[in-house]
């Protein structure tokens, strides 16, 4: 610990140390006081507020503050830290609650995995408090956990800056049609871009692989509907609207009259669970997840494909599994 307190007649405020960041992302001091809607003239005096409390310029003075010295360089890449700290610290008063753990995930992950794990966290685990948030754009997921706004995230989720990351299984998304359409297509992309695709959301990770898929195969797909879910698209293909790719977990225990189209290439995605850090909650839900027992429950129901060994985890005395989706 410093042996220098951080406080003195000439103190630093955060306020500088944001006007300071701003001006050097957006390039100039005027755009920064825009963004604060402040003068330039106010933002110009903070700066210079800054630059004495620190006895040292972080501006060439030259330059008319559009180039940093090789201080104000290194300065720079410290402010940054403590700014984004900050913001971090300060969407606490939001999103912090006592003893409750926050998932992200999606709606279909939400609706048939997390019952089951959520059912052991609270009678296995202690946790008397969880909040599911559920997200169609994956995007969104990780940027909110990026944020600090959640625990954890679980489901497909591309490589991010996240400390903990595991892999517990796959899932298979297949095209879904209505029963009396499945002789219609032979599973090709060339056969099933005829028909009309239902989409998933406005930003769903869903159309993103339809889409990805078709031009593998040097086709377009025509979108003729817009479902603000999975839920909603099954419906839909129910009634004959379309046809619409899902997540195959998407269709267990469901009783519509649906078909499922066999691609001649299956579609299979990692899932996985993102945490920034491995807090006491993240902790006891990495046991649940890999619990062999509870993941040879998941792969018998189909809601899981599990193609690699299952991590190694402590030994612990069997216990009752919570009910899974029937």
């Amino acid at each position: 610990m410093s042996d220098y307190p951080l406080l003195t007649s000439n103190t630093i405020t955060l306020r500088q140390f944001d006007y300071f960041v701003n001006a050097v992302q957006l390039g100039s001091l005027s755009a920064a006081a825009r963004r604060f809607g402040i003068t330039p003239s106010a933002m110009s005096q903070q700066i210079d507020a800054l630059e004495t409390s620190l006895g040292r310029k972080v501006f060439d003075p030259r330059s008319r503050r559009s180039r940093l010295t090789k201080f104000g360089r290194e300065f720079f890449a410290q402010a940054s830290d403590v700014v984004e700290s900050a913001r971090q610290a300060m969407a606490m008063g939001q999103t912090f609650g006592d003893g409750v753990m926050t998932v992200g995930t999606t709606p279909t992950i939400a609706q048939k995995l997390l019952p089951p794990l959520i059912y052991r966290m609270r009678h296995e685990r202690n946790i008397d408090s969880i909040e599911v948030r559920a997200f169609t754009d994956l995007r969104e997921l990780n940027a909110t956990l990026e944020e600090g706004a959640l625990d954890l995230a679980v489901g497909p989720l591309e490589q991010s800056g996240s400390r903990v990351v595991h892999c517990f299984g796959e899932e298979e998304l297949v095209v879904v049609c209505h029963p009396s359409q499945r002789s219609s297509f032979d599973g090709s992309w060339k056969q099933l871009v005829e028909a009309p695709w239902i989409r998933c959301g406005s930003n769903s990770d869903l159309t993103d692989t339809v889409s990805r898929e078709a031009g593998r195969a040097g086709v377009h797909v025509r979108f003729a509907v817009r479902a603000p879910d999975v839920t909603t698209a099954l419906s839909l293909v129910e009634h004959g609207v379309g046809v619409a790719l899902v997540p195959k977990m998407a269709l267990h225990g469901s009783a519509r009259l649906l078909s499922i189209i066999r691609l001649s290439r299956p579609i299979r995605r990692e899932l996985t669970v993102h945490a920034r850090d491995k807090s006491m909650h993240v902790e006891k839900f990495l046991e649940v997840i890999t619990d062999s027992e509870l993941v040879r429950k998941f792969g018998a129901a189909g809601l899981l494909d599990i193609r690699r060994p299952e991590p190694e985890v402590a030994h612990r005395t069997p216990v009752p599994v919570g009910p899974l989706p029937s």
